[in-house]
């Protein structure tokens, strides 16, 4: 089979092709061989481009023996703003939908919901919740927490019920007729309302 390209078709091909390279590539920290046919075609196709005059966009390594695009091309192309609109609204979905994931787990203690539809509704309110968040005030409220032990939260829960407590008051004995009783009554409620 072949195909017959114009120069402007080419250009357009490549940046294609930087397109898929990016995806494939970007995020590898050591090689993975399922990717090998798809590199070996990626650099047959590159050297097509190279030897038919593709000087400005693939250049050759010769140390390396493998076609790379040149950088300033690769910057200056629209691909590069695809890339990153596409990285951009990755972040986001991915961001918002992990959250919902978690916090639905947490809210059913890892039970799965009754059915796929109390699913959706708990999905999309707490997604409606994050995108607003996010759509409002970017990462600017978004914070690590350590997530309390047990023996904190007893502490804490100790500590807030010390704070909110009323005073104690100290009645003094009275005579048998007065209402120390009353005064008593009156510090529990008032204990108990705070």
């Amino acid at each position: 089979m072949e195909i017959k390209f114009t120069k402007s078709e080419m250009e357009k091909l490549l940046e294609l092709l930087n397109i898929a390279e990016w995806v494939l590539t970007s995020e590898d920290v050591e090689e993975d061989e399922r990717k090998e046919p798809y590199m070996k075609l990626l650099q047959r196709l590159y050297h097509e481009a190279y030897e038919s005059g593709m000087t400005k966009e693939i250049e050759y390594d010769e140390a390396a023996k493998d076609y790379y695009f040149n950088e300033d091309w690769e910057e200056k192309v629209q691909a590069r703003d695809f890339i990153e609109e596409y990285d951009d609204a990755s972040f986001w979905d991915e961001l918002v939908f992990r959250l919902a994931d978690r916090d639905i787990d947490r809210k059913m203690n890892g039970k799965a919901p009754k059915n796929f539809e109390e699913h959706v509704a708990m999905f999309t309110q707490i997604q409606t919740k994050y995108e607003e968040e996010f759509e409002k005030n970017n990462l600017e409220h978004l914070e690590l927490v350590k997530p309390k032990t047990i023996k904190e939260e007893k502490t804490s829960k100790k500590a807030t019920a010390k704070k909110t407590a009323a005073p104690k008051k100290t009645v003094k004995s009275a005579p048998a007729k007065s209402a120390p009783a009353k005064k008593t009554t009156t510090a529990k409620k008032v204990a108990k309302k705070k």
